[in-house]
């Protein structure tokens, strides 16, 4: 499945990457100003609230 979150901030891409590798996130980037990934539908909450408590996304 693919996402999209608004970012916090201007975060290292790889700070992302790392953030959501216990997740089984992949092929993230940033497409004006918004987070764009894959992740498995069940593993799609979980991830938002780990990257919302780092503070990229809002």
């Amino acid at each position: 499945m693919k996402v999209q979150y608004p970012l916090q901030a201007s975060p290292e891409l790889s700070a992302i990457k790392e953030a959501l590798k216990p997740f089984g996130g992949r092929c993230a980037k940033v497409v004006d100003g918004t987070l764009e990934f894959q992740i498995k539908d069940d593993q799609q909450n979980a991830a938002y609230e780990a990257l919302k408590q780092k503070g990229f996304v809002r």
